[in-house]
């Protein structure tokens, strides 16, 4: 069989779009432990941010880089775990489909017919996006009664636009790692590693303006290449927004909100490039490379 050369619209991405969505939230509906699962981490995960912010204090160098105090560690670290849910969500619910589809023997299918496979490998990556965000809703709220900003609507709105903004980069970044786990097959160990460095590595846990303290020369290095990936930009704008002026930005704002943009378009450009690559290796070698 071959792949089809068959010319695809708009209509053709929404109702692909829109029956992987669907197909994801039957799935997650006749598996309700995962959904329990999904709320309990996310109650472990600001319960070890409480624990952080309680035994843990940053170091001066740490807190004059970036503004944040001894006494905001707790915000700092809940709002990093928070927004690694959906980090998390570009790096498995893409390859998670992909995988299964290659065990069930079905992803053949996707290429054989006129689908658009944009489309087939954006759809897990935003059905778990939206769940993500139902789960998220309760730790932001926690979020912002810690920090006191509960009845800041600016504060509430802004750092809720950069939440929505996470969500749309780690969509574009989850298409990519789709592609990787098509052409690499047996993914999931370079996955694990990737998701844990890039956590790590984009300021998760620790304020990418510390980097200095290990020396300022391969700080400066360091906080360039981290800002080559949306992930950090994502986190940097929560907390400034979440913190106020106080805390310092890796890059001017509105810079920041220029380098998510275009590392988020980036990313999706590398992913259907990819995309292409495989379809043209298909047409030649057959599906048996999938």
């Amino acid at each position: 069989m071959s792949i089809q050369n068959v010319k695809r619209g708009m209509g053709s991405f929404s109702r692909v779009l829109g029956k992987g969505i669907w197909r994801d939230f039957i799935n997650i509906g006749r598996y309700k432990v995962a959904l329990f699962g999904w709320l309990f981490s996310m109650l472990v995960g600001i319960g070890s941010a409480f624990i952080f912010g309680v035994v843990f204090q940053f170091n001066p160098i740490t807190s004059a880089e970036s503004g944040i105090q001894s006494d905001q560690v707790f915000v700092f670290f809940a709002g990093g775990i928070a927004l690694s849910t959906f980090v998390d969500t570009a790096f498995w619910a893409p390859m998670g489909r992909v995988e299964q589809d290659i065990h069930y023997g079905t992803l053949e299918a996707v290429f054989v017919s006129p689908a658009n496979r944009l489309a087939y490998l954006l759809s897990p990556t935003i059905a778990d996006s939206i769940l993500n965000l139902i789960f998220f809703i309760p730790a932001f709220v926690v979020i912002m009664v810690a920090n006191g900003s509960i009845t800041d609507i600016y504060v509430l709105g802004t750092t809720m636009l950069v939440v929505l903004l996470t969500i749309v980069s780690m969509i574009t970044f989850g298409v990519f790692f789709a592609m990787i786990a098509i052409l690499v097959r047996r993914s999931r160990p370079l996955a694990v590693f990737l998701s844990m460095l890039f956590q790590f590595f984009c300021g998760a846990y620790v304020p990418v303006q510390s980097y200095v303290a290990l020396n300022r020369t391969l700080g400066e290095v360091l906080k360039y290449i981290a800002a080559i990936f949306p992930y950090t930009h994502c986190y940097d704008l929560f907390r400034y927004f979440t913190y106020g002026d106080t805390y310092h930005t890796l890059f001017p704002v509105w810079v920041e909100f220029l380098f998510l943009g275009i590392t988020s378009v980036i990313f999706l450009g590398i992913a259907a490039l990819l995309l292409k690559s495989v379809e043209k290796k298909a047409k030649k070698k057959g599906l048996s490379i999938l």
